[in-house]
């Protein structure tokens, strides 16, 4: 997404060398000195040329020239003469100056020609008509007005409106509750309490009160300014509407509306139907959404805090409106302020991509927390997000039995009995095992059932992006989503693109899934604090770790791609996780490998640690796996050829099944370690090289050597550690002393890890190392069902 930087601050700069002729330059906010000529308040042409400059094309807003600035008339709020000077009253409004411009019946005040006006008084059942070719400006100096029949306010001038709030004044805007749309000077006027058909800018240091009492509170029909002053809306429906653009300059607003709260409602245009908003603050409590917009919301300053309680109802089909705290029809873009979001559904959603530059936010909401239908981009700020929603029954399916691209339940223990018999003459090698009797055969069916587990979570609009994808999981996947339906779900950050996560922090909370791509999902840089019922990050896509430090408390499965994963650095922790710690795979076709090339990567899992669905390669980084205690599982598991190169891997487990790099490392299958005890491997010379403090019960464990002699090591549980471990029980260097060592059962040579022949599983008990016995096979349950 192109970044849309408007060009406010240059605007503002050059507006403040301007001398606003015609605008008062001290602090007189009566205005009472004139009945005389019209004052010069502008040096524009009634055309508006400055902020037509701007620009409103299509490549205008991509190339962030677009939006809208404030010019003189925009910033000047007092002035030193009026045209007029309208004290309004029931049946007695008086007019001073032009009365020519001004006519008074029936408490209907009309103001006819442009120039500036002073408004002050008030009327219990009448109105203030605008009308004419020409530019208003409205000094409203302690103004009641209340209408009985159409709006309190109405601005049909082919010109802009400025209404100017008085220093210290309070002035009010109300409707009857039996207001209807209507016909006045051939517009059409829609049901509120002030109306505009074109440009409206509200500035000033008083205060507005606008009451909606039949429909809503502000309806512009071009551009909405809102340079400052205190505006307070109250609304039956929406609050604040502007067709062409809503922008906030520094204004103080509180919007009550029974339906939307703020928004811009052009469709048919797309440099048209945004939000801008720059700088002051807003709060908005509404039955709907709370900020809404056709094509663009860009936030780059400023406070808001949003609440959507869920409660509009759509009039003719009576079923709930829609209500998220900011919902767009195109893009949303964050490029600062802070933002507070309470939502009954999606906290921020947009049907476009999604960008987080700066700034602070925070959404608790019921459905998803930032959900965007194209790409999403988290490049800095903080964000924090709470999701309270049920699990969609979507992604619930991960959960049912045969449905697991790895062949492994999440939990439970292999049915009681004996282990499966080995062919006459052949035993355990290293402890082995292949064939567990509760894994589900690795076929087609079940791994399509895994990839089509989101897949209703999956809005249509993304298919393409998958489809897009150079990657046949991408593309089986969007084949098996294009006819789904979209469930509600309650993710924290929920991307129907490609994620991208380069910068900034994100504390989630979710009972659904924490971090979710449709597309490829790439983390470089952002700090992410993960807790959920859930998966914590997943994607359809490939997945890459390359920087940042990612913590995940507790979920299901930590960190999932249903195509290829690679991590080559940053920080990875998953502190607990119900089923697999890393996994890879799900669809029935395309690559699932797994890469580790570096990083520093810490898994506490019940189901499988790692478990790749294809390959699985590791050259560099650190790999601490403490894996399960269940019998059906392991610390390592791969579908295919498993490769151990390089860095620092230790994976402990206890009495499961067991796989292993088909060479480069040291393997032990009896160890009698309790929970909390160190397992440390140390060198010849006493050196601790790694020590890790487990958790859960450890009975085998994996230590990469590569191409040393596992003669040079050894294998100490419990003991004294006299060195550093940092949180997770990890350390390097320093000493052990007492404790248990345990002799190796395996070792470099040739241990068949990966796939063998005939497709069963990585790790194959061909014996140990240099044709040893290998020692004892892991310990099963006193069962087996070898067609569970």
């Amino acid at each position: 997404m192109q970044k849309k930087i408007f060009a406010w601050a240059m605007s503002m700069a050059v507006a403040a060398m301007i001398t606003c002729t015609g605008c008062a330059q001290n602090n007189n906010s009566s205005g009472t000195d004139s009945g005389s000529s019209t004052a010069q308040t502008t040096t524009l042409d009634d055309n508006d040329t400055a902020e037509a400059a701007v620009g409103q094309s299509l490549s205008a807003i991509q190339s962030g020239e677009a939006g809208v600035t404030t010019d003189e008339d925009d910033l000047c709020d007092n002035y030193d003469a009026f045209d007029a000077e309208i004290t309004l009253e029931d049946d007695s409004t008086k007019v001073k100056g032009n009365t020519k411009a001004v006519s008074v019946k029936d408490n209907c005040i009309t103001i006819s020609a442009g120039g500036t006006y002073r408004l002050s008084g008030k009327l219990t059942k009448g109105q203030v008509l605008v009308t004419g070719s020409e530019k208003v400006k409205l000094y409203l100096d302690g103004v009641e007005i209340t209408s009985p029949s159409g709006p309190a306010l109405v601005c049909t001038n082919e010109k802009r409106t400025i209404l100017s709030l008085a220093k210290g004044s309070q002035n009010t805007l109300t409707d009857s509750a039996d207001n209807a749309d209507t016909e006045i000077n051939g517009c059409n006027v829609s049901a509120c309490a002030l109306f505009a058909q074109d440009k409206l800018t509200i500035n000033g240091s008083g205060s507005l009160t606008v009451t909606g009492s039949s429909v809503d509170g502000i309806v512009c029909k071009d551009d909405l300014k809102l340079v400052n002053g205190t505006i307070t809306v109250e609304a039956a429906q929406d609050g604040v509407k502007g067709k062409d653009c809503v922008a906030m300059f520094g204004a103080d607003l509180n919007v009550t509306a029974g339906n939307d709260g703020i928004k811009s409602t052009e469709s048919n245009d797309d440099t048209k139907g945004f939000l801008q908003l720059e700088q002051g603050s807003a709060t908005v409590q509404a039955g709907g959404d709370c900020l809404q917009a056709e094509t663009l919301v860009w936030i780059a300053d400023g406070t808001y805090h949003l609440t959507s309680s869920g409660t509009a109802v759509n009039t003719e089909t009576g079923e709930a409106n829609s209500s998220k705290g900011i919902h767009c029809g195109g893009d949303v873009e964050i490029a600062g302020g802070k933002l507070t979001i309470d939502a009954a559904e999606d906290g921020v959603n947009c049907t476009g991509s999604l960008e987080l530059q700066a700034g602070e936010v925070n959404v608790t909401s019921a459905e998803d927390g930032i959900q965007a239908d194209g790409d999403l981009t988290v490049s800095g700020g903080a964000v924090t997000i709470t999701t309270t929603g049920t699990v969609a029954a979507s992604a619930q399916d991960d959960f049912q039995p045969n449905n697991f691209g790895g062949g492994n339940p999440p939990s439970g223990d292999m049915p009681s009995g004996n282990p499966p018999e080995l062919p006459d003459g052949e035993t355990f090698g290293g402890g082995n095992f292949s064939g567990n009797g509760n894994t589900p055969p690795d076929n087609a069916d079940n791994r399509q059932n895994a990839a089509a587990s989101d897949a209703s979570a999956i809005p249509a609009a993304a298919m393409q992006t998958i489809a897009d994808s150079s990657t046949d999981a991408g593309a089986s996947a969007a084949a098996a989503m294009t006819t789904a339906a979209e469930d509600a779900t309650s993710k924290g950050i929920k991307c129907g693109g490609n994620l991208t996560m380069s910068g900034g922090s994100c504390t989630i909370d979710s009972t659904d899934h924490a971090v979710h791509a449709v597309g490829t999902a790439v983390f470089s840089g952002t700090t992410l604090e993960i807790t959920s019922d859930n998966k914590g990050i997943s994607s359809h896509g490939d997945l890459e770790i390359s920087g940042g430090d990612i913590t995940i408390h507790s979920c299901t499965e930590g960190v999932e791609s249903k195509a290829e994963m690679t991590i080559s650095g940053g920080n990875v922790r998953i502190l607990d996780a119900s089923d697999d710690g890393l996994n890879t795979g799900g669809s029935d076709s395309g690559s699932y490998a797994m890469t580790i090339t570096g990083g520093y990567i810490y898994v506490n899992a019940s189901g499988d640690g790692v478990d790749s669905n294809s390959t699985w390669e590791m050259s560099g980084g650190t790999l601490l796996v403490c894996g399960p205690t269940s019998g059906g599982d392991g610390s390592l598991d791969a579908n295919g050829n498993m490769t151990y190169t390089g860095g620092t891997l230790l994976a402990l487990s206890s009495k499961g099944m067991m796989e292993y790099p088909e060479s480069g490392c040291l393997i032990a299958t009896n160890c009698n370690a309790a929970a909390g005890e160190q397992i440390s491997i140390v060198d010849k010379n006493g050196t601790v090289l790694v020590t890790l403090q487990s958790p859960k019960a450890v009975s085998d464990v994996i230590y990469g050597i590569g191409d040393s002699d596992s003669a040079d090591y050894t294998i100490v549980t419990g003991g004294t550690y006299d060195g550093t471990i940092n949180e997770d029980g990890y350390g390097e260097g320093g000493s052990v002393s007492g404790g248990t060592e345990v002799t190796a059962n395996g070792g470099t040579g040739s241990m068949n890890g990966g796939a063998p022949a005939g497709g069963g599983r990585g790790g194959a008990p061909n014996g140990a190392p240099n044709g040893g016995q290998g020692g004892t096979p892991p310990e099963m349950p006193n069962s087996n069902n070898s067609g569970s």
